[in-house]
């Protein structure tokens, strides 16, 4: 496999929208503001305060919605006054009866009870239920739709169209936090913050942008998970993709890979739109919230993702592996996790005692795509902290351990990585421990786990 610049040289359908100093896209208003001199004086001198962040943050998300509802619109395009309403996709392709491909039929999925250490700590783990169902998933033909670049969220008709695992009573979005929409969950409907007013035209296209595809873990489970599906289907065999601009030289290397060297992939950058004659929408294949609308509501997701979808995912990818060139890879891993937050604490004494028993430190970031798919479809045993880069576990055989350290929070979403990958053949385990940085960080706080409950916890898997 040769690198990713040879490998996006190899394909030569890709299209990049506004690319044109005339095209530049429009800025949303936390752009705006970050390039402002206020912005600068919060970056460079106050925002290193804990107080001043907590402020500022519950300034805005209390804040802006009081704005964009009453002084934006005396001041931005009379666009933004208008308030749209929001359907599910589901329901849209009901009421209009539209054109419906099923590509996966609804399942149900048993979920497992995870080993949990310390043990006091396994309520924590606990599902409220014993299987979810995982909805069929679709593809929906709109006709004059529009779709920006950084959401998934469709405009046609007056209406915005959502995916159908949304529940906006709870889920607050991305393009609510950098002031591109405004969402009234109430009434179920959305102001419109970012107009493109020369949106490029296409005749017919599928959409698969997403105001968190940059993310490793929502790009693999949320995105590429629609992708394979879709292209796979040799009914859409000639159909262009949309996808968000600037992705990482490994997300792209993974689009390309999927997508084939034959389909045309248009790239298209936040703030600008495209206006399709005939938009190919495919429903949701996993989905976990951005954050939490309220804390007082109970029962939030913890992640919900369709198993039929990912084992597609790892089936392909890992199909398309080059030949083994001889390279051996380490059965035992361990993440090094490089990061400012959710640091672990003690984790160059750690390394020393997973070295003892056979574990191989591995820094996923800077290997190519391919690279990690190899690495983790061999490991048969895997310890990190919890973070994007463990995604690649779904690439892991059935059978495989997962070992996941991550610190105790009241807002921690901690079956996300079970609900994940036990559904596909791979034992999880967790080893839960303390924040140690008591600040507005929540859940990306750096965290401690005391050795013998990693040790426990391995001792368990190793049982299975």
């Amino acid at each position: 496999m040769g690198s990713v610049t040879e490998i996006i040289q190899s394909f030569s359908n890709i299209r990049k929208i506004g690319a044109g100093a005339d095209l530049r896209p429009p800025r949303d208003v936390i752009t705006i503001l970050g390039d402002s001199w206020l912005g600068r004086i919060y970056r460079n001198h106050l925002k290193k305060y804990v107080y001043v962040r907590r402020i500022v943050l519950w300034s805005w998300r209390n804040g802006y919605p009081l704005y964009a509802s009453h002084l934006a619109p005396l001041f931005l395009n009379r666009k933004a006054l208008v308030w749209r309403k929001v359907i599910k996709l589901k329901d849209f392709a009901k009421r209009k009866t539209v054109l419906t491909y099923n590509l996966v039929d609804a399942a149900t999925i048993e979920l497992q009870s995870p080993k949990v250490f310390p043990a006091s700590d396994e309520s924590l783990l606990l599902s409220p239920n014993e299987r979810f169902v995982f909805p069929e998933i679709s593809v929906v033909v709109i006709k004059n739709a529009v779709t920006y670049g950084g959401t998934n969220l469709i405009l046609a008709g007056g209406e915005v169209i959502c995916h159908d695992l949304y529940d906006f009573s709870r889920d607050y979005t991305s393009e609510e936090l950098h002031g591109r929409t405004l969402i009234d969950p109430k009434s179920n409907r959305i102001r419109w913050l970012l107009h493109d007013n020369t949106p490029e035209v296409v005749p017919v296209a599928a959409t698969f942008v997403d105001s968190c595809a940059a993310n490793y873990a929502h790009w693999m489970t949320e995105v590429l998970s629609r992708i394979v599906l879709f292209c796979e289907d040799v009914r859409f065999k000639r159909v262009p993709i949309i996808v968000n601009d600037g992705l990482h030289r490994n997300i792209m290397e993974s689009l390309l890979l999927v997508a084939g060297s034959d389909r045309e992939i248009i790239t298209l950058p936040i703030g600008r739109a495209i206006a399709v004659g005939e938009l190919y929408f495919t429903s949701a294949a996993g989905y976990v919230p951005f954050e939490r609308r309220v804390n007082k509501l109970s029962g939030h997701s913890q992640g919900i993702f369709s198993p039929r979808a990912l084992e597609k995912l790892r089936t392909q990818l890992t199909q398309s592996l080059p030949v083994e060139d001889g390279t051996v890879t380490p059965e035992k891993i361990f993440l090094r996790r490089n990061s400012n937050v959710r640091k672990l604490a003690g984790v160059d004494e750690l390394e020393k005692l997973l070295n003892s028993l056979g574990y191989v430190i591995v820094e996923p970031e800077k290997l190519t795509f391919s690279q990690q798919v190899k690495l983790f479809h061999n490991a048969k045993a895997i310890v990190s902290p919890t973070g994007a880069g463990l995604v690649s576990a779904i690439f892991c055989k059935p059978g495989a351990q997962v070992a996941v350290l991550m610190s105790k929070h009241k807002d921690m979403i901690y079956r996300y990585w079970s609900n994940m990958l036990s559904p596909l053949g791979i034992s999880v385990g967790y080893a839960l421990g303390e924040i140690i940085e008591k600040d507005d960080l929540g859940i990306h706080g750096d965290f401690k786990v005391e050795t013998q409950s990693i040790v426990d916890l391995l001792e368990s898997l190793g049982k299975k």
